[in-house]
């Protein structure tokens, strides 16, 4: 993959906004396995659990199940949809929104 299509390099190119499900998981993943990149394991995780909205609800066992995942990547993937779960039950509108966009492009006028 050419590196200007990683997708750590591609959110700070075009904004976290842009990212396909799978390329957001893979920068949460890091680095990938020996003949897997970051990006095919999130594409494993995301087929396991029937996509990101199935995300908030898996648990360390299930991903565990997932070949490449181990524990520790496994925790923080349930922790960070944990994080994620929980700011959205608390309702917060006043967040600060990414500006993922130029400014021309930017649909919040930020």
């Amino acid at each position: 993959m050419a590196t200007a299509e990683r997708p750590r390099e591609r959110l700070r190119r075009v904004g976290v906004r842009r990212l396909r499900d799978a390329e957001l998981l893979a920068v949460i993943i890091g680095s990938g396995l020996p003949g897997c990149s970051s990006l095919e394991l999130a594409a494993r995780i995301l087929k396991k659990t029937s996509g990101a909205a199935a995300l908030t609800e898996v648990t360390v066992e299930q991903l565990l199940e997932v070949d490449g995942v181990g524990p520790a990547l496994a925790m923080r993937i349930v922790a960070g949809c944990e994080l994620t779960r929980r700011a959205l039950s608390r309702g917060r509108q006043d967040w600060p929104r990414p500006n993922p966009l130029p400014a021309a492009m930017d649909p919040y006028g930020s």
